[in-house]
């Protein structure tokens, strides 16, 4: 037993010294604190304990708020993000004098302390690669060329920068034919290929919308399932800025049965039957459910559950955002609800004589969800997107109460 003892101090002694080593040499890195990164030293991160996916994707345009970042639960860090131009190649300057933003973050020197903590939790760390526009996406995969070049590029910034995973979120939202969907097989295949051969453990990701099963436009669920390690489902957005009516943005029910005429206040479509129709065709525990840190809001014609909205006044409404309306004292009227019919929060406000209305998610709303997630035995969630919750703890309870044990 003493001789247990010893070895244990000794090995405690090994690792306060390496943490005094780390804290000289990178005085300055924000975000993770040091009982976190004494826990991760000694194996007791709360990221490694986790046995669902806790999926953080981080955008480059919110690295202004790197130090107040609570990324200690996640199991992966996924930065976004790296765009690809139409020839394959990396999209890196928007003009001759200017750099492409998410390029040049990725670059700087809060971006790699972020990833660095990130390894140092434990966690994977991902890059994302997009393609937004229809034509980019169609050119780089019908094009044999411009496959092999995206791969080409995709890779070097994966080996340059020492990501362990690869996200692709492709969002072509056209109406899409086989031959688009066989080419993205085959991109994600030949890529899967590469990257393991590079890294034996190498995961491919990819990002769905949540209606992919019901209108496929580029995703082949069922081909992509072989070589895709998790499915990313973007389970947001079912209302959204240019909406004509004010409703929630991520809904987990609350789908109509029958007509609009009999029945009051339901909705087009839900976040349960979309993961219903996924699940038919890939399984569930690829499945990770995307999931928001944001709202939106608009000003409306009243304050009735699905108001009608008035055009151009949809705007992105943080977490944090929605908190600090509490404390504005040029708001009146202030009255926030829960809707039954979705499991999801909304409030109302009054401002120089208008209406407004924000739909968004709570620690409760969340809360429904990760049960969701457990009843389904789906994969976990993926969080859109870290530095939305501002300094509150409020929407990482539920994921700590639940997920972690």
């Amino acid at each position: 037993m003493l001789r247990k003892i010893k070895i244990f101090f000794l090995l405690l002694g090994l690792a306060l010294s390496s943490i005094t080593a780390y804290a000289i040499w990178r005085s300055t890195l924000p975000l993770v604190s040091p009982i976190a990164l004494i826990d991760s030293l000694i194996g007791n991160s709360p990221a490694i304990r986790s046995n669902k996916v806790i999926y953080g994707f981080f955008p480059y345009w919110n690295l202004k708020y790197a130090e107040q970042l609570k990324i200690n639960s996640l199991t992966h860090f996924a930065y976004f993000a790296i765009d690809l131009k139409e020839d394959g190649s990396t999209n890196k300057k928007v003009n001759l004098v200017e750099s492409e933003p998410g390029w040049n973050k990725l670059k700087s020197k809060d971006t790699n302390k972020l990833l660095y903590q990130s390894k140092l939790l434990g966690q994977k760390t991902v890059i994302v690669i997009t393609a937004m526009q229809p034509e980019t996406i169609e050119s780089i995969l019908n094009s044999p060329e411009n496959k092999r070049a995206a791969i080409t590029s995709i890779m070097n910034i994966y080996k340059d920068f020492g990501f362990d995973d690869i996200n692709i979120d492709f969002e072509y939202v056209n109406v899409g034919n086989k031959v688009l969907r066989d080419n993205f097989v085959d991109f994600i295949t030949n890529l899967r290929f590469v990257c393991v051969s590079y890294k034996s453990h190498c995961q491919i990701d990819i990002d769905i919308f949540a209606s992919a099963a019901e209108k496929p436009r580029l995703w082949d669920l069922k081909q992509l399932e072989p070589v895709t390690d998790k499915f990313i489902v973007m389970a947001y957005d079912y209302y959204r800025k240019s909406s004509t009516q004010a409703g929630p943005i991520a809904p987990i029910r609350g789908k109509c049965t029958g007509t609009f005429s009999d029945e009051k206040d339901c909705l087009e479509e839900d976040i349960l039957s979309h993961i219903s129709q996924i699940s038919k065709l890939i399984p569930s525990n690829k499945i990770i459910l995307g999931v928001p840190f944001y709202g939106y809001e608009w000003q409306t014609a009243s304050t009735d559950f699905l108001a009608n909205t008035y055009p151009g006044t949809g705007a992105l409404a943080t977490y944090q955002r929605i908190q600090s309306l509490f404390q504005d004292v040029k708001i009146s009227s202030i009255s926030a609800q829960w809707s039954n019919l979705t499991l999801s929060p909304y409030l109302s406000y009054e401002e120089d004589e208008k209406i407004y209305q924000i739909h968004f998610e709570n620690a409760q709303s969340l809360e429904q969800k990760i049960k969701f997630v457990e009843s389904a035995n789906l994969g976990g969630i993926a969080i859109w997107a870290l530095g939305y919750e501002g300094p509150s703890q409020d929407l990482w309870e539920p994921i700590n109460s639940l997920f972690l044990p």
